[in-house]
């Protein structure tokens, strides 16, 4: 996955927040991915509703959960991988997107300046 650290670092902060993890300071998307995935198989097992609540909140497809949740039962391998990655793709294109429209302090002015 080629993204800027600084995105893949906040993602992860994020992700521990939202969904009471213990990352380590510096990890890896796969790291994450993992972590992530392992969170998800409980979340889903012990409170599907939250599990609803969060990718609602995240603004996740659920038809994209609901196809993998099918393609992975058909295929008879575990979706909560590609479930945390469907997560964590949309986080960092939140996070890349905010980045594109932040736009810097005009030059030369203070802050009281500007009101």
């Amino acid at each position: 996955m080629d993204t800027p650290s600084g995105y893949l670092q906040e993602t992860s902060a994020w992700a521990a927040q939202t969904f009471e993890l213990r990352v380590p300071d510096s990890v890896s998307y796969e790291q994450l991915e993992a972590l992530l995935a392992a969170r998800l198989e409980t979340l889903i097992s012990e409170d599907f509703q939250q599990f609803v609540f969060l990718l609602y909140r995240i603004d996740v497809s659920e038809k994209k959960v609901a196809s993998i949740i099918h393609d992975a039962t058909g295929a008879g391998v575990s979706p909560y991988p590609a479930i945390a990655a469907l997560i964590i793709q949309r986080q960092l294109e939140k996070i890349a997107t905010r980045a594109s429209f932040k736009q810097p302090p005009p030059a030369g002015e203070d802050d009281e300046e500007r009101w």
